[in-house]
C-alpha cells in the first residue's frame, strides 16, 4: 500500500559537524545544491572556516543553498561532554533561527553530530543521518551515554558503503537493514587531454618527458597513510606528487628537504586535481581507514590506475581487486611492490583503469538523488505524529500518489 504523505516539508537544514574540509564536506556541498534542484529550500550550516571551501565546491548551474556559519564542528581536543554541549547549544540556536522542516546530518565520524542529533530529536524533527566513516571495534563512549536522548530509531539513516553501514548500526544499536546504502557519485568520466596534462605536469615539476610520476591526493595524516610517503618514495625511487594539507605537512616537508634526489614534491591543496589524475602514471591510496573514498572515484573517472591498501578500498567489497591493484601489505614495502607491479604491466593497468572508469560511470548523481530523496521521505514518516500537522509539499510528493 502506498504511503499517505502527511507533512509539509520544504525547508531542509544540512548541518555539517566538521572542522576540516575533505571528501565528506565536498559531497555535502554538492548534495545540498542537488537537493535544491529537487525543489527544497536548503540551508547549509557549517563552521565559519568551512564556508569559503563549501561555496567553492558548489556545482555550477544548480540552485545555490543558503550557507550560514554555526559552531557545529566536533572538536576532538575537547572532552566529548564539552564538545556535545557546545554543539547542542549551537544546534538549538540554529534550529530556532532557521526553523527547518527536516534535518540532514552528514557524519564524518559516528560521534561527530551527537549535539545536533539530540537537539533535532528533542524537537521531533524528521532527520536523516548520513554515515561517511566508522571504524571497527567498540563505539565511541559518548554515543552509548547519549543514546536515550538521540532517538536513533526515529531517524532515517544512510551510509556510503556496507562496512560503514555495519559499523554505524552497531554504534547506534540499529539493525543493519535500517541503514540504506547510497553510493558516492563520481565525476563524469573522460580522459581528454591526457597527453597535454602529462607534458604540462612534467614541465612544471622539471621532470623528463618520459619520467614516471606517482600521485597522492588526500589529507596529510596517519589515517590516510601519509606518514608512509617518505619510505614509499625512497623504495620506488620515483617522483611522488603529494596533493593535500594536514598535520603531517611539516614532517613531510622536512623529509623532502632531506632527500637530495628531490623526489617527493609537496604541492599543497589544489582546487581541481583533474590534470594530476590525467598526467600521473598511478594514484596511491595507502589509507588505514576509509568509507568510500572520493579520491578513488576521481582517479577512476580519469582512467588513472590506482594502487591501494586493502583498507582504502574496503568499501568496494569483492570488486576491489578488479578495480585497483591491492597491496599485499599496508606498509611502504607492500605498497611499493604493488606500484612496481602495476608499472611493469601497462596493458593490465590500462584494462584495470577501464574497469574502474566503468564503475565510476555507474555512480552518478542521477542515480543517487532519488535514493537521498527516498530516505528524506522515510525520515518524514518516522517523525512523531504530533509534528505531522501540515499537508505534504511537492518536493516530497510520492509518485504513486500523484494524480
Amino acid at each position: 500500500m502506498a504511503l499517505t504523505p502527511t507533512r509539509h516539508l520544504t525547508r531542509l537544514l544540512l548541518a555539517l559537524p566538521s572542522l576540516r574540509f575533505g571528501g565528506t564536506e565536498r559531497h555535502a556541498a554538492e548534495l545540498a545544491a542537488r537537493l535544491g534542484a529537487e525543489g527544497l529550500e536548503v540551508t547549509l550550516a557549517a563552521e565559519p572556516a568551512l564556508l569559503a571551501p563549501l561555496a567553492a565546491a558548489l556545482p555550477p548551474g544548480l540552485p545555490t543553498p543558503r550557507i550560514v556559519a554555526a559552531r557545529l564542528g566536533w572538536d576532538e581536543d575537547e572532552s566529548p561532554a564539552t564538545a556535545m554541549e557546545r554543539q547542542h547549544a549551537a544546534a538549538e540556536a540554529l534550529l530556532a533561527t532557521e526553523t527547518p522542516d527536516i534535518v540532514l546530518l552528514p557524519l564524518p565520524w559516528p560521534d561527530a553530530g551527537l549535539g545536533v542529533m539530540r537537539a533535532a530529536a528533542a524537537r521531533g524533527l524528521p532527520r536523516l543521518v548520513a554515515l561517511h566513516l566508522a571504524a571497527e571495534g567498540p563505539p565511541p563512549p559518548a554515543i552509548a551515554a547519549s543514546l536515550p536522548a538521540l532517538d536513533a530509531a526515529g531517524a532515517a539513516w544512510a551510509a556510503v558503503s556496507a562496512p560503514v553501514a555495519r559499523r554505524g548500526a552497531s554504534c547506534f544499536g540499529l539493525p543493519a537493514a535500517r541503514i540504506a546504502l547510497i553510493d558516492n557519485p563520481a565525476p563524469a568520466v573522460h580522459a581528454a587531454g591526457r597527453d597535454a596534462a602529462r607534458a604540462a605536469l612534467r614541465a612544471l615539476l622539471g621532470l623528463r618527458a618520459d619520467q614516471r610520476l606517482i600521485l597522492f591526493v588526500g589529507r596529510l595524516e596517519e589515517a590516510k597513510g601519509a606518514d608512509l610517503l617518505p619510505a614509499l618514495t625512497d623504495r620506488l625511487n620515483l617522483p611522488v606528487a603529494v596533493l593535500g594539507d594536514g598535520l603531517l605537512r611539516g614532517h613531510l616537508e622536512a623529509e623532502a628537504r632531506a632527500d637530495p634526489r628531490g623526489l617527493m614534491r609537496l604541492i599543497g591543496q589544489v582546487a581541481d586535481p583533474t590534470p594530476w589524475y590525467l598526467g600521473a602514471d598511478a594514484l596511491v591510496l595507502p589509507s588505514r581507514l576509509e568509507g568510500a573514498p572520493l579520491v578513488f572515484l576521481e582517479a577512476a573517472a580519469r582512467f588513472c590506475p590506482v594502487v591501494a591498501s586493502a583498507a582504502a578500498l574496503e568499501g568496494l567489497g569483492p570488486d576491489a581487486p578488479d578495480l585497483a591493484r591491492i597491496a599485499t601489505s599496508a606498509d611502504a614495502a607492500g605498497l611499493a611492490g604493488a606500484v612496481q607491479a602495476l608499472l611493469a604491466d601497462p596493458a593490465g593497468a590500462a584494462a584495470m583503469a577501464a574497469r574502474a572508469a566503468a564503475e565510476a560511470a555507474r555512480r552518478t548523481w542521477q542515480r543517487a538523488i532519488p535514493a537521498w530523496m527516498g530516505q528524506l521521505r522515510l525520515a518524514a514518516t518516522l517523525a512523531p505524529p504530533s509534528q505531522a500537522a501540515r499537508p505534504w509539499a511537492e518536493p516530497f510528493a510520492y509518485p504513486e500518489n500523484a494524480a
